[in-house]
């Protein structure tokens, strides 16, 4: 009985042992496979084991169009200033309205304050687009009129400013410097000279500085814009929070020289950007296109522009009809976007690091795609630009299976600059159909991979 007992033992404990092995195995298994992409079956095996079909002769119908929906430019991390002419879109201004409180409530002026100058200061991120070394005119203006923290500001949103500019040179045109030290122990910023009347006008009424509050209401802030001078200009990026960007008040009260801070914070201090385009400068198909409307022109370029510029909207106007009657299922669907810029000109114009896709329901309004990274993760959804194909690629597998599947689904999708309130980019896009025949693998299209059954 007991060598039946030990038998059993062992062989139940080599048993044991055994599933426990194959449990854990089977474990790992899975939980690599859940860690593949949402909707990837299919996507790893060779075409003829799924005997799925490839297809990227779908039609689509493009063409690019002025954005209609406004950017809110509040609280931005990063602000462009500048003026930029570009030989296909035209010209593009950027602006910027801020606020700015003490560093610091108290400022022991002495009896008698005597301004020594007057200084605006704003560090650079380090970014930038187009030729730096082609300047603009800077101009600063006193605010006529309240930043009120409760609003929220557009890229055409205004305030009302005083005639008369500050800057102390009237036409003040710096060459940037955006990644250059100065004297290799300050980081890179822009100094702004402005009229002593400001200055004097502070240290005038040091009893406004005891509130941010009561500060803002003596003095509401400054329109920093940028004005065209002779070349194509540029846009450069500052970072308007940090301890370099502000208002430095240098005097001295009688015995020694001092300096006060007027800063910009994310708590206290308002700002946004103004953009402003004038397309009537462009090329000639993005005149025909954008502005008149002519929509076969998206079968040569296309065209998408950042600071609520320009985006390309694309139908799949066959589609539905193309698998009527037709048992399928999508395997995989890729949206692909050839950039298109000449290699002189990306250097001056790199093109948007992503782009975005918006869905369009029914009534015209955006909606967020099933294949979203919200829904799914970034790699699955793609749109990061790959300098090695030159191309952004859109995974819209659900997108393209619901087009397909549903009844009265409007197959429309916009396609956008990610991240268009922050940054310059613009881009040119092969188009659906290119004139030329060379261009047509690089053309604006949908690869489908799908089984019949």
């Amino acid at each position: 009985m007991k060598n039946f007992w030990n038998y059993l033992q062992e062989n139940f404990s080599f048993s044991l042992k055994n599933c426990i092995a194959i449990f854990l195995f089977l474990f790992l298994l899975f939980s690599q496979s859940c860690k593949k992409e949402i909707n990837s079956i299919g996507l790893n095996f060779k075409d003829d084991l799924l005997k799925a079909t490839f297809t990227d002769t779908t039609t689509l119908v493009a063409y690019s169009v002025k954005e209609d929906t406004l950017l809110n430019t509040t609280g931005l991390i990063y602000n462009f200033l500048g003026w930029l002419k570009d030989e296909v879109f035209g010209t593009t201004t950027a602006c910027i309205y801020t606020q700015f409180i003490p560093e610091g409530n108290s400022l022991n002026a002495g009896n008698n304050p005597t301004l020594d100058s007057i200084v605006l200061t704003l560090r650079y991120s380090g970014d930038f687009y187009g030729d730096t070394l082609k300047p603009f005119i800077i101009k600063v203006y006193e605010l006529k009129e309240d930043i009120l923290p409760s609003n929220t500001y557009l890229q055409n949103s205004s305030i009302e400013y005083f005639p008369d500019n500050l800057t102390y040179v009237p036409e003040f045109r710096p060459i940037h410097t955006p990644n250059k030290s100065m004297m290799d122990t300050m980081e890179a910023h822009l100094r702004i000279r402005l009229q002593d009347e400001l200055g004097k006008k502070i240290l005038e009424n040091t009893d406004k500085l005891q509130t941010p509050e009561k500060f803002k209401d003596f003095f509401k802030g400054l329109y920093i814009c940028a004005e065209p001078y002779q070349n194509n200009g540029s846009m450069v990026n500052f970072t308007l929070t940090s301890a370099l960007s502000g208002i430095q008040i240098y005097y001295n009260n009688g015995s020694e020289q001092k300096l006060f801070s007027l800063i910009i914070n994310n708590q206290d201090a308002v700002r946004f950007n103004s953009y402003h385009h004038e397309y009537e400068n462009g090329n000639s198909n993005f005149v025909k296109q954008v502005l008149q409307k002519d929509t076969t022109k998206g079968k040569e370029v296309l065209y998408l522009q950042s600071m609520g510029g320009i985006k390309t909207k694309i139908s799949f106007p066959y589609l539905k009809k193309t698998f009527e009657n037709k048992k399928i299922v999508i395997n995989k669907a890729e949206l692909v976007i050839t950039n298109i810029g000449e290699k002189e000109e990306l250097s001056l114009y790199p093109p948007p690091i992503r782009l975005g896709v918006q869905g369009l329901n029914a009534s015209g309004i955006t909606v967020v795609l099933p294949d979203d990274e919200s829904f799914t993760s970034t790699s699955y959804w793609g749109g990061i630009y790959n300098e090695e194909t030159n191309e952004y690629r859109f995974r819209i597998t659900r997108y393209i299976q619901d087009i397909i599947l549903r009844d009265n689904f409007k197959p429309y999708i916009n396609l956008v600059v990610r991240g268009a309130a922050a940054n310059a980019n613009r881009l040119l896009v092969r188009g659906t159909n290119p004139l030329n025949p060379s261009d047509t693998a690089s053309r604006l299209r949908l690869e489908l991979f799908y089984t019949e059954y």
